[in-house]
């Protein structure tokens, strides 16, 4: 089954977990860096690492999209492709 074969999953912002440990395991799971993450998804490695920070003055909660489009990567990044390969 390849990343473009796997169902459509509905956005549930009832998920929301903001927290950055979540957040950083979402990206440990996709296999990507803080910065190819933000790149993918479409936010600066700046408000990334806002998002990333341990609870401080430089720490921002992650909007449920960035967390959604975080656990897409991670999904898909599980799913071999046609050759049995783990896309990356």
């Amino acid at each position: 089954m390849s990343a473009h074969s796997l169902p459509n999953r509905q956005p549930d912002a009832s998920g929301h977990d903001p927290r950055q440990e979540y957040l950083r395991s979402l990206l440990v799971d996709a296999g990507l860096s803080q910065r190819e993450a933000a790149r993918r998804i479409g936010v600066s490695e700046r408000m990334m690492r806002y998002y990333l920070a341990d609870e401080s003055a430089d720490h921002r909660p992650a909007p449920y999209v960035v967390q959604f489009a975080l656990e897409e990567l991670a999904r898909r990044h599980d799913v071999p492709d046609a050759d049995n390969n783990v896309q990356d």
